[in-house]
């Protein structure tokens, strides 16, 4: 045989080899997460189920262990980025599953939900609040249940927040983890922390490039993304920078047995977020939430983690100190947590939800 081909097909097979290698444990990681999460009790539930809301297919993941249980809508951030979503539940909700019906959606036009017809004009914060209120209905007659509990995170509690201020009487509670209040200013005060950040770095490539990037407010997200890089680095989203905390936002894409191997990769390489964002775009630069609620009729919980530079904390302070809640209100501050709470102190936001938000509103 030719020397030179020998030496192609050698080196051709080395990357070859090791992507079917990675292909071959990731399919393996995917069955050891399916059968070691089975839920195995008589009236468990673990579902997997297209719906249609508002005329879009989208898609929802129910895990409980007694279907009894109330049921736990959690609504994932981004926008059009399930982090902590459908493909991550197995991982983070071991002891919630054991109290609550728990309901992943992937809202329209994120992870699973993502496809190419979905039109920008159906993109807007009223229709998914819509979606949303379609699918408590949804689980209200499903479950027969009268109200459920909303759990929303990051971009997922602009339309969270609104759809318990509109339809108190089908909502327990509410929790905003991460709360967005006032876009504008949040992105102020993180461009602020990233131009201090870089000052105490004393790397002058990265002042020239945050100077270059600007105040808010920005005409696309394109800025927003590249400030978001810094906040990142600085610490602003997860305190905790090590590998294994990162790949536990990006690896669940992959290793869930709920996304396929194209969903996956379409979610991490931001096909969702960017058309999401996108649309949505001039709406959330235009969101105050000081002006819109000034009261609101259902219980109301903050999860905020002290180092949040996404969504900073201050934010939410002020808001809480002014909020009218007439069934209550808290606010819980996560010491050791940056952007994800649930992730970074995941026992805590476990307990906090059995144990406070649950027992204060169980017989309500």
């Amino acid at each position: 045989m030719n020397i030179v081909l020998i030496i192609f097909i050698w080196v051709v097979s080395i990357p070859v080899g090791l992507l079917l290698l990675t292909l071959i444990s990731l399919q393996i990681s995917k069955f050891y997460l399916r059968i070691s999460t089975r839920i195995r009790t008589p009236n468990g539930i673990s579902s997997l189920e297209e719906i249609i809301l508002k005329n879009e297919k989208q898609w929802i993941f129910i895990r409980g262990m007694d279907q009894n249980n109330p049921v736990l809508i959690f609504l994932h951030g981004g926008p059009g980025e399930p982090a902590m979503g459908i493909s991550s539940s197995r991982r983070l909700d071991a002891e919630l599953i054991k109290h609550f019906t728990v309901v992943h959606w992937d809202q329209r036009g994120a992870g699973k939900s993502y496809n190419t017809s979905i039109s920008d004009e159906s993109m807007t914060l009223d229709r998914v609040v819509e979606d949303c209120n379609e699918l408590i209905d949804h689980l209200r007659i499903r479950f027969d249940t009268d109200k459920v509990f909303i759990v929303a995170h990051s971009s997922g509690t602009l339309f969270g927040i609104k759809t318990a201020y509109k339809y108190p009487e089908k909502i327990h509670a509410y929790v905003g983890v991460a709360q967005i209040i006032n876009d504008y200013e949040h992105e102020k005060i993180n461009y602020d922390f990233v131009v201090e950040e870089a000052k105490k770095s004393g790397k002058e490539k990265h002042q020239i490039a945050i100077k270059e990037i600007g105040p808010p407010p920005y005409e696309t997200p394109k800025k927003l993304f590249e400030k978001a890089n810094y906040i990142v680095r600085y610490g602003g989203m997860l305190v905790d920078m090590s590998f294994r905390k990162m790949m536990g936002i990006v690896l669940p894409y992959l290793t869930s047995p709920e996304y396929s191997l194209s969903e996956g990769i379409k979610t991490i390489l931001g096909k969702g977020r960017n058309f999401t964002t996108n649309s949505l775009w001039k709406e959330i630069t235009e969101v105050n939430f000081t002006k819109e609620i000034d009261s609101i009729k259902v219980p109301i919980y903050f999860f905020e983690g002290k180092y949040d530079m996404i969504t900073p904390t201050i934010q939410v302070e002020k808001f809480y100190k002014k909020l009218i809640a007439e069934k209550g209100k808290e606010l819980i501050l996560f010491k050791n947590s940056a952007h994800f709470p649930m992730l970074e102190e995941n026992k805590k936001y476990q307990e906090l939800l059995i144990n406070v938000v649950l027992k204060d509103n169980q017989s309500k």
